[in-house]
């Protein structure tokens, strides 16, 4: 019984992070750094948030459409490419926005950011600032 009743205090206090039931969740805010802002497309402009294992590969993308900025996302199972994270996995944040809505190979024109510390599955408040011009 006491057990239970720990487990259930652990699972209020932790909310988003979904460890007890192992559900993949992300969320923060992407800003754009004044002095890209005249360089951002202003129409039919695609967000992707990505995020990164430690060896680069995209595990997981979410997708905005006409982002305003500073963009809050969230990211769900919906959004993994490779199912069965570890929670305790560190993961990249990459943000990219772009005005022709294909994710593959960045194009001239593009913007980016990265998140400046790791971040692992079930974390709040991330933060990605484009800051870099492709």
């Amino acid at each position: 019984m006491k057990r239970a009743a720990l487990l259930a205090l652990a699972a209020s206090l932790c909310g988003a992070c979904e460890w007890l039931t192992g559900e993949f969740r992300l969320s923060g805010v992407v800003e754009m750094s004044p002095f890209l802002e005249a360089r951002a497309p202003k129409t039919n402009s695609v967000l992707f948030v990505i995020a990164q294992n430690a060896g680069g590969v995209p595990i997981a993308v979410h997708r905005i459409v006409n982002p305003e900025f500073p963009a809050a996302f969230k990211m769900s199972p919906q959004d993994l490419l490779v199912p069965g994270i570890r929670r305790n996995e560190l993961l990249t944040i990459v943000a990219r926005l772009n005005a022709h809505g294909a994710l593959g190979a960045p194009k001239r024109g593009d913007l980016e950011g990265r998140s400046p510390e790791p971040a692992h599955p079930g974390d709040r408040g991330v933060t990605v600032r484009l800051d870099k011009a492709l």
